[in-house]
């Protein structure tokens, strides 16, 4: 830091008084600071791609007046019901809901590794088009589909919607189940390659039949 020296006239007999030093104050300017701040915020909000939400279609049964010799007839074999319960615990058996026979009944857990994992059992239950989407990851690994997300995605929902024998789900919640429950059986439809399953109530003979399975 530099010093000013002055020195003072004399007097009294023309002594001199002693040099006194004299500080000069420092002074930052910040505006280029504040400019730079906000060139920086403008450059890395504009150069950020902001993430996208992600959405799943879900299928509703609707609640109408409708016959059933007008409603669309699926295979039993290919109907499975999904009941989940307190305790983390899913309920699921074949075919239709008939309150004259009860089904049979298995249980199965969230577990990816266990030997009821229903993740295991989806999978398998629905290895038709499972099958049939690996065979599209293997044409993309061969180049004979454009590596590209959107075509992927366009050549699987393909395979998944046209294969009419493929698995159809139907998710029963019950009152004691957990939301996340829910959505990791969801998530189970879109990893499993589910390409039909809904959302529906639990009937009273389905109520009766959970109480029993517990």
């Amino acid at each position: 830091m530099s010093e000013v020296q002055q020195q003072e006239g004399s007097d009294r007999g023309g002594k001199h008084k002693k040099v006194r030093a004299k500080k000069s104050s420092t002074h930052v300017d910040m505006t280029p600071m504040v400019d730079l701040a906000f060139l920086l915020l403008t450059f890395f909000i504009m150069t950020t791609t902001f993430s996208k939400p992600k959405t799943m279609d879900i299928t509703m049964p609707v609640k109408d007046n409708v016959e059933d010799k007008d409603r669309t007839k699926v295979p039993a074999s290919q109907t499975m019901s999904v009941i989940l319960t307190a305790d983390n615990k899913v309920i699921w058996y074949f075919g239709q809901e008939d309150p004259a026979q009860p089904p049979v009944t298995s249980m199965a857990t969230f577990s990816q590794t266990g030997e009821n994992s229903i993740h295991k059992i989806i999978l398998e239950k629905n290895a038709l088009v499972n099958n049939q989407v690996k065979a599209v990851e293997d044409s993309v690994k061969r180049g004979l589909i454009e590596d590209k997300e959107d075509v992927i995605k366009a050549h699987k929902s393909a395979v998944k919607n046209a294969e009419k024998k493929g698995l159809i789900v139907l998710i029963k919640p019950d009152e004691t189940s957990k939301y996340n429950n829910l959505v990791d059986i969801l998530d189970e439809m879109f990893v499993c390659n589910v390409a039909r399953y809904a959302i529906v109530d639990l009937s009273e003979s389905e109520k009766e039949l959970v109480k029993n399975t517990k």
